[in-house]
């Protein structure tokens, strides 16, 4: 899919397009996605882009030792291209201007990778509220990485920047800042705990970007003519596009390094849309990947577990949940990591976002620092996962990776665990399920018997809309959960 940057006639109130109504092109302006204190990607040529309202002009930048220069074009777009770079922790200066006298100067300009958090309010969730149960952690704007926050509420109560693919950041006050407390306690949880931890490990500046809308389905987070395309008229809390139009497109097509996402809650309220969850988050993967121009790196949170509250609003997460999983056969550099056994603490007031975001980044961090930067085996990061089921008889055997790491019941070893009866488990189709005796026979097999009569078709695990540690206690030898899944039994 082609890269979408044409503007045509953005500088007048007139043109087509609604957002043009609000959206003025400059006499001189460099996009809000730069400013001082911002993260380039390292190891890529840098794109630095702006607008202004005369075609034509020629634009020029300094960075680094290195001039460039550009023509404003007839889509009254113009940008540069610096050379690439490995990664400075040193702060660079780099300034641009055009022929008419306009300019302006960044300071504090790192390089290094740049990460997008995505998704939907478990993904912005902020700091602050998580922060108090991790009163270990500490505050410094020197810390080797900086935040870029968007939030949700500046889309919802400016509907306006929701109905066209917007040109520019949307919020004029949104801007790159450095990790001190008050910037840390207003960016995603997530985003931060991974950044605070992989720069433990790593020398590389990080630049982490939210993209994130809480409440967001996916019908909001493709770009209009995919929601279309999959039956898709309206959206939920912005109109169907609304937030790509407002939060992602801006950014394109910006060099980045990888992308984190939560989302998929909002799916678990219709059946229609969590059973087909995993193809249009392959879509929204393949579309972003496309109008980048990178196969970037995906990782994705399975859902976690809502309390009682989940009957009332996520109806279908359990289906939502597995498709989480199926996803991981569709989608290319596609990593899952399991979050149902870090749901809300008993007593907590916001149910459906747990604070308990640490050990979640922690798991993300990990996986990261392993895949993407050779710290640590990345056996060691993953849950198992089901690779295959086979039916024998009257019993089904699943086989799991990595076939390295033994299953255990939670808080048992592997040996202790061996045949002794695990929790959760069914065989059936979603409407057929019933309640199957499952055991871990091997380093990384579990055998479910079939009940009599019972359907075969399918065996699934923690495959319910509440997830328990009574229901719900098979997890590996690293200590990390295996997810609730539903996979094919073959014969």
């Amino acid at each position: 899919m082609a890269n979408t940057v044409a503007l045509p006639n953005m500088n007048k109130e007139t043109s087509a397009g609604k957002a043009a109504s609000v959206w003025k092109c400059p006499a001189f302006k460099v996009s809000g996605v730069f400013s001082s204190s911002m993260v380039l990607q390292r190891d890529e040529p840098i794109l630095i882009w702006g607008f202004s309202n005369a075609p034509g002009t020629k634009v020029t930048g300094e960075f680094m030792g290195e001039k460039a220069a550009c023509v404003v074009g007839e889509d009254y777009r113009w940008t540069l291209v610096f050379s690439a770079h490995g990664y400075e922790k040193a702060g660079q200066e780099m300034k641009i201007s055009d022929e008419r006298g306009n300019s302006c100067i960044f300071s504090d300009v790192l390089i290094g990778d740049v990460w997008f958090v995505g998704g939907q309010s478990n993904a912005e969730l902020t700091l602050a509220p998580c922060a108090p149960f991790t009163p270990e952690i500490e505050f410094s704007e020197n810390d080797n990485f900086r935040l870029f926050t968007q939030t949700q509420a500046y889309p919802y109560t400016h509907p306006e920047c929701c109905e066209d693919v917007y040109p520019d950041v949307i919020n004029p006050e949104w801007r790159w800042k450095k990790p001190d407390e008050s910037a840390s306690k207003a960016f995603s949880a997530i985003g931060w705990y991974f950044a605070k931890e992989v720069t433990r490990h790593i020398d590389v500046p990080l630049g982490m970007i939210m993209i994130a809308a809480g409440g967001a389905c996916m019908r909001e987070l493709l770009p209009v003519e995919l929601a279309h395309a999959c039956g898709y008229t309206s959206g939920n809390l912005v109109r169907e596009g609304g937030y790509f139009n407002s939060l992602i497109h801006p950014f394109i097509p910006l060099p980045f390094k990888a992308m984190i996402f939560f989302q998929g809650e909002s799916e678990g309220g219709w059946r229609e849309y969590a059973e087909r969850y995993d193809r249009e988050l392959k879509l929204l993967v393949e579309d972003e990947r496309a109008r980048f121009k990178r196969n970037f790196p995906f990782y994705n949170v399975q859902l976690s577990d809502y309390g009682d509250n989940t009957f009332g609003f996520f109806k279908w997460l359990d289906i939502a949940r597995a498709k989480q999983v199926d996803a991981a056969k569709i989608i290319d550099k596609y990593t899952l990591t399991v979050d149902m056994d870090l749901g809300t603490p008993d007593g907590y007031e916001d149910w459906a976002h747990s604070p308990l975001k640490k050990p979640l980044a922690m798991r993300l961090a990990k996986l990261a620092l392993s895949k993407e930067y050779g710290v640590g085996y990345e056996e060691d990061a993953l849950s198992s996962m089901p690779a295959h089921a086979h039916r024998k008889g009257n019993e089904i055997e699943i086989t799991f990776t990595p076939e390295v790491k033994s299953l255990n019941i939670r808080a048992k070893t592997h040996e202790a665990s061996l045949n002794r009866p695990l929790p959760g488990f069914s065989v059936g189709a979603y409407d057929t399920r019933v309640p199957a005796p499952a055991y871990i026979t091997g380093k990384n097999k579990v055998t479910v018997k079939i009940p009599e009569g019972a359907d075969a078709s399918m065996v699934n695990y923690a495959f319910s809309i509440r997830i328990t540690k009574e229901t719900a206690n098979l997890e590996n030898e690293n200590g990390l959960p295996c997810p609730s899944f539903s996979i094919k039994a073959e014969a």
